[in-house]
């Protein structure tokens, strides 16, 4: 009970069992690159997008998905 109080409302207290925590939600996204982004990129780069072309179309798949 003590615990809860030290923790409730204080932003200074990480709560680690908080799946969107600052630290976890930069390694959901640093997995997305290295597993889905790199590749998704590279095809879109063999189909004849260009590098702005093909940031725009994973901009707004990660747009819609989130």
């Amino acid at each position: 009970m003590a615990g809860d109080k030290l923790t409730a409302g204080n932003p200074n207290i990480t709560d680690l069992s908080d799946g969107f925590r600052p630290t976890k939600l930069g390694e959901m996204y640093m997995q997305l690159y290295d597993d889905e982004w790199t590749e998704a990129f590279d095809g879109l780069e063999v189909q004849g997008q260009g590098d702005i072309e093909a940031i725009g179309i994973l901009e707004k798949v990660l747009m819609v998905n989130t």
